[in-house]
């Protein structure tokens, strides 16, 4: 069997078609007009899943504290609980019943509104179960290979359901846009990723910065890329036999694309663009008419009016989620510093050294949370500037304005050599000095060995989550920003220490302990419980209503 992505200029996919400019916009805009003529026709459905508002409101708690715990972002909470209630009630029960389980725990937890989805929804995800079981039948799950398969298919099933209740039909017409507007603009200046792999890497990032795909997502959407019958095919279909049979180099193929040594490199490139299309996405989610009005008649005033409005509104949105998120992550850490502290660092002095100095315990725990809140909160977006590059290029996308290219390079000139090992042996001695200045100082407040070596090694984790927070920026920043010479020197002195907390971040346990607790030791019985009290409320109302 060969595997090879359909061409993604020519290919009859409906995501990577050959369309036009003017065809890919009107059609964007045409998907956003359909999905709302859809919406109220679902409104006005009768034949609805319903469930007890009482049930509901605890569930939803539970989901609040526990997705604070996961830190994770917003649009992928709904799809990790989907992933999250298939592995604890997959087992060898009927489709049907499994698809209503799991569509009832979603409207507990309030990630699909109560009264509001269609009875023909539970049919619909049975289908898919009993589509995958093929392929979970397949696999030996005492082996590595697995175990790493079943996760895989869990990943890929979960995005499935989720698009099967709500299908991303305006998100994909977006990609599918942005994905051309970027291809035919790009200049490829590189000889280090071949091109036979450079548009389907093109389509990749395109979908991890326009769509944010996780990787999931993504293994779905390269999954139908090879197989593009396979969102609809049923249990039993020939592609459906033919992946079972094949899975293992169907999940090699898929893997190899998304961990391509070039897709980082084309993901920063293709970032700095998004804010563009995001930008369009909100005002064509706004008012496809007048959009399309204004384009019609070249009303650039107009088109100026709306572009501007709707980037303010980004730049607002940023502001607050980034507020959000900090002190989330903030919380999370004086939590689990606490225990840390509590579990260690006081019995260490107590019984070990024999004395009780707390400065350096509250300072241990005080400090991460606070010095993340100042990297967070200090984040600024150049509004004005950035604001008119953006116009530049949405004039240019519309026809009304100078076209502008997009030059790609891969370039790594220090990356072998001489140059490479003295940059290298400058790096690890600038991370050397800073452990040892900062050893220095805290040894100068009496800390012991054990409070410096959470100091440094929060200190490192910090920085890296800080920079991660500071960098969602750039997801709206079009023009280059200039470090100067105090972020300069900032960089040399901070940039060994932020890298050694990714290289910690990367390599730690995958286990959180907590969500582990919550996920095995609460959530089932915890689930159960609920389900046993609505069941308990619906006897009682019909009790009521035969009396």
């Amino acid at each position: 069997m060969s595997l090879s992505p359909f061409d993604l200029t020519q290919g009859d996919h409906e995501v990577l078609n050959g369309r036009t400019m003017d065809k890919a916009l009107e059609h964007l805009l045409s998907t956003v007009v359909q999905m709302r003529r859809e919406a109220e026709e679902l409104e006005k459905e009768d034949d609805v899943i319903k469930v007890s508002e009482t049930v509901s409101a605890a569930a939803s708690v539970y989901e609040t504290v526990r997705n604070a715990l996961e830190y994770d972002e917003e649009h992928l909470l709904r799809r990790n609980a989907i992933r999250r209630i298939l592995k604890r009630r997959m087992a060898d029960v009927p489709s049907g019943e499994m698809a209503m389980k799991l569509i009832k725990e979603l409207i507990w937890a309030r990630y699909l509104p109560n009264g509001k989805v269609p009875t023909r929804m539970v049919e619909k995800v049975s289908a898919i179960l009993e589509k995958y079981k093929f392929l979970f039948l397949t696999l030996e799950p005492e082996s590595k290979d697995g175990q790493e398969a079943y996760d895989w298919l869990l990943d890929v099933l979960s995005v499935e359901i989720e698009y099967s209740l709500g299908p991303p039909c305006i998100d994909e017409a977006l990609a599918s846009f942005a994905y051309q507007e970027i291809q035919k603009r790009i200049e490829w200046q590189t000889n280090t990723l071949a091109g036979e792999d450079r548009d389907l890497q093109l389509y990749i990032a395109t979908h991890r910065t326009v769509l944010r795909s996780n990787l999931p997502t993504l293994r779905y959407r390269i999954l139908t890329l090879y197989y593009n019958t396979w969102r609809k095919a049923r249990a039993g279909d020939h592609v459906v036999k033919e992946i079972t049979m094949n899975l293992k180099k169907v999940i090699g193929s898929v893997e190899r694309q998304i961990h391509h040594p070039a897709q980082d490199e084309m993901y920063r490139f293709v970032r700095r663009h998004a804010i563009i299309f995001h930008v369009l996405s909100d005002i064509a989610r706004d008012n496809p008419e007048a959009l399309a009005g204004a384009l019609q008649t070249s009303d650039v005033t107009s088109i100026d009016a709306a572009v501007t409005k709707a980037a303010d509104a980004r730049y607002n949105t940023f502001r607050t989620k980034l507020g959000r998120t900090v002190v989330r992550a903030a919380l999370f850490l004086l939590f689990t510093k606490s225990i840390l502290a509590i579990l260690f660092e006081l019995p260490y002095e107590i019984f070990v050294l024999h004395t009780t100095d707390y400065l350096p315990l509250a300072v241990n725990i005080l400090f991460p949370p606070i010095l993340l809140m100042l990297i967070g909160l200090s984040v600024r977006i150049p509004r004005s500037r950035n604001t008119a590059r953006i116009l530049e290029e949405l004039h240019a996308i519309f026809g009304v304005g100078d076209e502008f290219s997009l030059i790609f390079k891969r370039k790594r000139p220090w990356g072998r050599g001489a140059l490479w090992w003295i940059f290298n042996t400058l790096y690890l001695a600038i991370l050397v000095l800073t452990i040892l200045v900062v050893t220095s100082v805290l040894r100068t407040f009496d800390f012991n060995g054990l409070s410096i070596f959470f100091f440094i090694f929060f200190l490192s984790l910090v920085a890296y989550f800080g920079l991660r927070i500071r960098n969602t920026r750039r997801e709206l920043i079009v023009i280059d920003l200039s470090r100067g010479f105090l972020g300069t020197l900032a960089d040399m002195l901070f940039l060994p220490i932020i890298r050694s907390g990714r290289w910690v971040a990367l390599r730690a346990p995958r286990v959180n302990i907590f969500l582990f607790f919550f996920d095995f030791i609460i959530e089932a019985p915890f689930k159960a419980a609920i389900d046993i009290v609505e069941s308990w409320l619906t006897f009682l109302r019909e009790k009521q209503e035969e009396i």
